[in-house]
């Protein structure tokens, strides 16, 4: 049986949702995190290995680079933590609803914006 259906292939007409934004910004956190560890893993293995290893990822913490990568780590965190919380409050039955989904997708955004700013405040 061949269905005729519509095929829209312009991703770029397709408007999501503030939900559906939230959501797959929440597994891009989670991407992120996964090489976050091996960088923070890698960085924590040399300080400890010796003091020239500790002065040498010293040296690096001050760099504009390191410093970036930081703030993607701590920002990506506080991301995926906020929306986390955000869908365990969805299994408990909140927010389930188009308007109060959407409404919590923008709040959740809103505060890692300023949570983000925060981080790269005291970073900087």
């Amino acid at each position: 049986m061949k269905k005729q259906r519509p095929v829209n292939l312009d991703l770029t007409t397709i408007k999501m949702h503030p939900s559906a934004n939230a959501s797959i910004l929440h597994r891009i956190s989670g991407v992120i995190m996964v090489f976050a560890i091996g960088i923070l893993l890698l960085t924590l293995s040399t300080s400890l290995s010796s003091a020239e290893g500790f002065a040498s990822i010293q040296e690096c913490l001050d760099g504009f680079f390191f410093k970036f990568i930081i703030f993607g780590c701590l920002s990506a965190l506080t991301y995926h933590l906020l929306a986390g919380v955000r869908h365990l409050l969805m299994d408990l039955g909140h927010f389930e609803e188009l308007a109060s989904g959407n409404a919590s997708a923008k709040l959740i955004m809103i505060i890692w914006l300023a949570v983000s700013a925060a981080i790269g405040v005291w970073l900087w």
